[in-house]
């Protein structure tokens, strides 16, 4: 699969760099995405950011080398990007739980592999997918920048502070979407708590952010359980298993949560995830 391929390329790269700096635009090339971009689809499919995993590599890198080598401390420190001793002991110990002098007498540290992306469906792991292009459509609400994805039901409180279910319903056709857009912070991402809007000029005048949908080709997820754990189940089945069998890739263009009305919590609760497709060359 060519999108496992270009994963597995791009993580290797990045090892190769742990004792460098690594080219943002050479992580582009290789995986097809931006490096925000890719950061984002790396978090979805290991449920740890990729600055996170740089840090634990360098600091199972360091531990390795001290245990390994007679390499002194402070230049094993350096070499990894910390520039003071203290800050490195502190990292250091925070992950292994022993000092690096405690390892180089021989303490047991901790290690954290390489992660190398697989294509793996066991016991008929399925989910109903179809691809259909959506015409252009216009959304309404509130938006919150470089927030964690932990913070998006914050978004949702922000609306509603503002308005009530009903007055936003009527702006449009009564659909609510969550949409991530604009992806450019490799940890964070750009949320907004949305609906249908028909009268544009209106949601303006109620003080609303307002952003216009291009036409696009989207993979759709038919997603049922309680909300977020259907929603994270559904984008890691799509970059796990449904693009790389489809040679699609996510388009980086604005992708929704679609809600449906009901009992989100509910294990029959039922919704949607819209994924932008362009196809891999």
């Amino acid at each position: 699969m060519q999108m496992i391929k270009a994963f597995n390329e791009t993580i290797r790269y990045i090892e190769s760099e742990l004792d460098g700096e690594i080219d943002e635009g050479r992580v582009a090339v290789l995986s097809s995405y931006s490096y925000a971009m890719f950061s984002r689809l790396f978090s979805i499919l290991t449920n740890m950011t990729l600055s996170e995993y740089i840090r634990l590599r360098k600091l199972t890198k360091a531990a390795m080398e001290i245990n390994e080598t007679g390499a002194k401390i402070i230049d094993i420190a350096m070499k990894y990007g910390y520039e003071s001793p203290d800050s490195f002991t502190n990292a250091f110990k925070s992950f292994h739980h022993v000092t690096p002098t405690e390892v180089r007498n021989g303490e047991a540290y901790r290690v954290v592999s390489p992660i190398q992306l697989t294509l793996s469906v066991k016991g008929g792991k399925h989910m109903d997918v179809k691809i259909q292009k959506k015409h252009g459509f216009a959304v309404a609400g509130v938006k919150l920048d470089n927030i964690e994805s932990s913070s998006c039901p914050a978004v949702w409180d922000q609306l509603f502070e503002k308005y009530d279910l009903d007055t936003l319903s009527r702006l449009g056709n009564g659909q609510s979407y969550g949409m991530c857009f604009d992806v450019e912070n490799p940890s964070r991402i750009n949320y907004m708590a949305c609906y249908h809007v028909s009268d544009v000029s209106k949601a303006r005048e109620m003080g609303l952010e307002v952003r216009e949908i291009k036409d696009a080709e989207y993979a759709i997820l038919s997603l049922k359980g309680p909300v977020p754990t259907c929603i994270h189940e559904g984008w890691k089945y799509a970059m796990e298993v449904f693009l790389p069998e489809q040679g699609y890739m996510h388009a980086g263009t604005p992708d929704f949560e679609v809600y449906a009305e009901g009992d989100m919590y509910s294990p029959d609760y039922k919704m949607e995830l819209w994924i932008p497709l362009s196809k891999k060359e």
